[in-house]
């Protein structure tokens, strides 16, 4: 399979999928659209898989790294800013202290993720693709 044809596919795809997920969303069917997105993600791998051509170098490797790093932390500051406003608001209405803590725990739950992804990698060295 060539680069172009892999591309045409990803793009169908991700059409089909994102017509899917709003028909199911209308319909207020939550089940299927991860379904639907488990199943895309398996055949876009599979279909990954048969290219013959070169999809990514190691310079793209890095600079999605460094992006990833760099959206991390400027996700993790301003989302910890927020909270504290939302906090700030939340004496007078005990939803925004909601969302606070949401917030909160997202930035939470996501520096764990990566400190615990950060570690797998290092200790095993897995290349990441």
């Amino acid at each position: 399979m060539t680069l172009k044809q892999y591309t045409t596919f990803r793009i169908i795809i991700a059409v089909l999928l994102a017509a899917f997920i709003a028909s199911s969303v209308v319909r207020h069917d939550y089940f299927w659209p991860v379904v639907a997105m488990v199943l895309a993600m398996l055949i876009l791998f599979v279909l990954r898989s048969r290219v013959k051509e070169v999809l990514a170098d190691e310079r793209d490797y890095a600079l999605g790294g460094k992006a990833a790093r760099w959206a991390m932390q400027i996700f993790s500051l301003v989302a910890v800013i927020v909270m504290f406003i939302f906090l700030n608001l939340g004496e007078s209405d005990p939803q925004q202290t909601v969302v606070a803590h949401v917030l909160a725990y997202s930035v939470c739950a996501l520096m764990l993720l990566y400190s615990a992804l950060f570690g797998i990698f290092r200790r095993f060295s897995i290349p990441v693709r």
